[in-house]
């Protein structure tokens, strides 16, 4: 039972009965304790639902939900908008070329036998990214075909891999590697909750048009590095006829990517324009960051995920 307790109880709770020495009292006064704060609790809960029902208190701001994002720790690293340091770093980084106008050319292969699953990942990223091309692997190493590709004029390459999911029995993807070509950097993400095109409801077909990008909730240093290498795999100059966009959500460190196309009414009389999901979707989550090409064996890492970082719930990275 106190084994039990201590779970359920806060600090002050246990230091409230901590002085009773019988067993049998100290539970019964601890779960005494615990109705009352429930009761309280929900006395609260009501009172909140009359007050926003009260037209002498509809002007009284709302209280606002505490979620891990608007609780997040301050991070020195976070990137303002108006930085004038930021954005002479950003002139001279390895992204600058094609913000003046280089085009994407995307390199896509995979690992070694991939599975059919894999095949149709692969499938819906050529739709996906403009310009993007797929190259079996043929036992080539990665940095052998990371110098193959930069000689063929690539910009990118994406290396997909596939390993046994949980209480599963087929080898789906479960990583990717962005390469920006030639000078790096080098991003290793972990793929996760995918559903291709035909698994959603609804779903519409794509077009060959260039899709729109959006970018979303990348805030610090490192998250604008990524958004910036993710930048690179799609055109600047995106055809609006389309009504295609694709998002990178980032939120809590987690990418969520989702690709929508927008309908617009044919009477404009109050009705507003919806979206209908293309597909793919599936999320990423940034485990390394590399300076240069791939060199799994001398590269230098800008940025590693290491399993202390999930102990700190309100400290993000990105």
């Amino acid at each position: 039972m106190g084994n039990r307790a201590k779970k359920v109880a806060g600090p002050g709770d246990v230091e409230t009965v901590k002085h009773i020495g019988n067993k049998m009292k100290r539970a019964e006064v601890f779960t005494r304790i615990k109705k009352q704060k429930k009761a309280i609790k929900l006395d609260k809960k009501v009172q909140r639902k009359k007050d926003s029902e009260d037209p002498d208190k509809m002007h009284l701001p709302k209280a606002v939900p505490k979620t891990l994002d608007n609780m997040r720790e301050k991070d020195a690293t976070v990137a303002e908008s108006d930085d004038e340091e930021v954005r002479n770093d950003e002139d001279m980084d390895e992204f600058a070329r094609y913000f003046d106008g280089e085009q994407p050319k995307t390199m896509i292969t995979t690992n070694n036998h991939p599975s059919k699953e894999l095949i149709k990942f692969v499938r819906t990223l050529l739709v996906l990214f403009p310009g993007s091309y797929y190259y079996a692997r043929r036992q080539y190493g990665i940095k052998d075909i990371c110098v193959w590709a930069g000689e063929k004029g690539f910009t990118n390459l994406i290396i997909l891999g596939q390993g046994l999911q949980l209480n599963g029995h087929k080898k789906l993807p479960c990583s990717m590697i962005l390469c920006h070509l030639p000078e790096g950097p080098t991003m290793h993400f972990r793929v996760s909750s995918i559903r291709l095109s035909e698994q959603i409801k609804n779903h519409a077909r794509a077009t060959k048009h260039k899709p729109e990008l959006i970018l979303n909730g990348f805030s610090t240093r490192l998250g604008q590095r990524v958004s910036r290498g993710i930048s690179t795999l799609f055109p600047q100059d995106p055809e609006f006829q389309g009504r295609s966009a694709v998002t990178f959500h980032c939120q809590r460190d987690y990418l969520f990517v989702r690709h929508h196309r927008y309908i617009f009414p044919e009477d404009k009389n109050g009705e507003k324009a919806r979206l209908q999901e293309i597909g793919p979707r599936f999320t990423l989550k940034l485990k390394s960051m590399q300076t240069g090409a791939f060199d799994a064996g001398r590269g230098e890492y800008e940025w590693v995920h290491r399993n202390d970082n999930d102990k700190y719930k309100k400290r993000f990275a990105l």
